[in-house]
Order: structure tokens, then sequence, then C-alpha cells
């Protein structure tokens, strides 16, 4: 038996043609168990925020949330009756009933998931009609006791990897308008290509650098065996599409260490004019850059310290050059790294703590890399393991 969560964006959904194709995909794939997950047809929540925004008085936030929520619920049940004509046995679940499975806190707004209630409502609710019927669920909307709750946009994604991870999914399946996750966006570089295949803090780093790939914190939802996927819309849902491989621990960074590096120092007027040529006359494996106003300096791997003043020497712009070996590093890698504030001076203290000095630190979407003296890299992994934790 094959049980996967399916989920159609505001795009796929945004005129009747469209929904019946995307009825018809459903209709046609081999899954035995659906759960179908239904954003807000085109732009309707956008057309609803208007509406409520232009009120001059503070509206109630319960009596808000119930009104965000009308898109998707709507789009719940225009799915159902284009699988009811298509001959497909299936049922909404709408979140004023009690066997409404998406528990959340009061947060009406910006409401975050309740993943124990939630695991445990799905277990009682929807897997008496798999296998018997096709679930239909509006995204981005929950339940915290009688009251509708909406999820913050986006939340149609975390919809459909929380359902995923509480029914033990064998898939999650996104449908988009492109290919997959594209190398770039299409509209800006026309020979953006496909990816097969991308890591989940790849993806999630993608995501909050601005892709439209999937919502950041959905990723943190999928289960560690649980294939997701990202699928064009009008296609079989079988059919390959992007792949997002790994998961997430919802606190723990992973960590690599490594020693033998070099540092290069380099003055010079404007350090980013120089910083391409320095990189390419160089032509060996810059582990990091740190940039100063007047200062670049560079961790390499497999050369000496010498050789890289002999070649960084004499670039224009550059007034002088020093190094040394010796230099290794600490590497944290999580994705909330990217929007945690204080994650730095945090892991700097504990080092701190141990007399641990550090040289110096880089970073970039979910990572950043503690340079050290060779002599201090497996104290700091050790510390750095047993304490950091985030989120």
């Amino acid at each position: 038996m094959t049980r996967a969560v399916i989920k159609f964006g505001g795009a796929s959904l945004a005129t009747g043609e469209r929904i019946h194709v995307a009825a018809r995909m459903v209709a046609n794939s081999s899954y035995d168990e659906k759960v179908i997950v239904v954003s807000a047809s085109g732009r309707t929540t956008d057309q609803l925020l208007d509406l409520v925004s232009s009120f001059e008085e503070r509206m109630d936030e319960m009596e808000y949330a119930e009104i965000l929520s009308m898109g998707e619920r709507t789009s719940a049940k225009v799915f159902l009756s284009a699988l009811k004509a298509m001959g497909v046995n299936a049922v909404s679940l709408d979140p004023t009933s009690e066997d409404f499975p998406i528990i959340t806190d009061a947060n009406y707004l910006n409401a975050k998931v309740d993943l124990q209630a939630t695991r445990e409502a799905c277990q009682r609710i929807l897997t008496k009609w798999l296998g018997r019927s096709t679930v239909v669920v509006p995204g981005f909307v929950g339940r915290h006791g009688s009251h509708t709750t909406v999820l913050g946009r986006g939340g149609s994604d975390i919809t459909a990897t929380v359902l995923g991870n509480c029914l033990e999914a064998d898939e999650v399946i996104l449908v988009k308008d492109t290919q997959g996750v594209m190398s770039a966006d299409p509209d800006v570089v026309p020979d953006a290509r496909p990816i097969d295949r991308i890591s989940i803090a790849e993806t999630y780093a993608l995501a909050q650098g601005g892709a439209k790939v999937v919502k950041p914190e959905a990723l943190f939802y999928k289960g560690d065996k649980q294939r997701l996927r990202i699928v064009r819309f009008g296609c079989p849902l079988e059919e390959d599409g992007t792949e997002i491989v790994g998961s997430i621990h919802p606190t723990n960074p992973s960590f690599e260490r490594k020693t033998g590096l070099s540092e290069l120092t380099v003055v010079c007027e404007s350090g980013l004019e120089v910083l391409s040529e320095v990189i390419g006359r160089l032509g060996v494996g810059v582990k990091g850059v740190g940039t100063g106003r007047t200062t670049i300096t560079l961790f390499v791997y497999g050369t000496s310290w010498q050789e890289l003043c002999q070649k960084a020497h004499g670039i224009r712009g550059i007034k002088a050059v020093s190094g040394r070996n010796g230099i290794g590093y600490v590497d944290i890698v999580h994705p909330r790294l990217v929007d945690e504030p204080g994650v730095v001076a945090k892991a700097a203290t504990m080092l701190s703590l141990h007399g641990i000095n550090i040289i110096e630190v880089t970073s970039s979407k979910g990572g950043l890399t503690f340079f050290l003296e060779d002599g201090l890299v497996d104290t700091a992994y050790r510390v750095l393991v047993e304490n950091l934790v985030v989120g």
C-alpha cells in the first residue's frame, strides 16, 4: 500500500479548467491512499486580505482568521465536487468540524501546529477514510478548540508536510507550475534547468534567499525516510520532478571539522575590487573568505602560506601580503541558523569560556564556519557538539 499527500497551490487551481486537470491528475494516479491538500484559488487570499485590511477598525483575530480561511475551504469543496464528478469516492474536511485533524495553538493569524495532538487526530480521523476515499483537506487552516486558525502565508505547504509526517506517508508531493526546483528563476534566467535531486538544507537556503520553492518552515516536518517531491502541474504525479532528500533535526545542527589549512592576509585599498583576481590567481581550493574595508583573509586547502604569498604578491591594488600555516575550522550547518538572532554570539561565547580564540568567522545561508588554530579544533568541535542547539 502506498500512501501519498498531494498538495496543489493556488496557481494550479486558478480556473475551472485547471481544477479539472488537477482532479484528473489525482484520479489517474496509482497511489492506494491519497490525501489532497488545496490552496485558495488564484489570488483569493490576497483579495480577502485587501478587503479586511481596508477596515479602519481593528477586527477580532478569531473573525479575521475565519474570513481568511474561506479561500481554502471553498477550494476544498470545489475540488471534492470535481473528484466526485470523475467517479472518485472522496470526502472533504473542514476546520469547523471536530474531525479536522490540524490542531494548533491559539495564535489565530499565525498559528503553530501542535504536532503531537495533530498526529493523534490524524490517526483517529484520517486513517478510517484512507483506502476507501480520497480525503481533501484545505491547506493553510487549522483548529484550536472550536475555532478556526490560519498558519500564515504559504501555510498550505506546512499542512502537506505535517500531514505527511503524522500519517507516515510514503510521499509528499507538491505540485507547481515549474518542472521542479529550478537552477534559477526561469523568468529571470531563460535557460534555467530543473534539478533532479537537492538536499533539504540546500532547498531551505534557496527558499530563504527568495526562491519560491517551498515554505521554509514546511521542510522541518519531512520524515527522514519519506520522499518529498516537486512535480509539474499537468504531468503524472508519479513522474520524478525534483526530489528533496534528507531531513532536518529540530534543534541539533550538523558539524564538520578539518585541520591543515593555510591563511593568506591581503592588504589593499579596496578588498572587494581585488578579491576575484586573488582567488583566480591562487587556483586552489578556498574554504572561506573574510573581507574588511582594506583587507582580505583567505583560508585555503593544500598550499603553504609562502606559496600563497608568492602567487598573490604583485596583483594590482595589493599593498602587502602575509600568511601562516596551521589553521583549521569547525563547520556548523542548520537551516535555522539563517534566521536565529544571536547564534554566532552564543557559539563564540561557548568557545571563549574554554579559552579558544577565533581567528575568523564566515557564514552563508544556514552555515557558520569558525576558523581556529589547528591545535584547538578538536576541543572546539567537542564544545559545540555538546552544547550548541538552535530553535
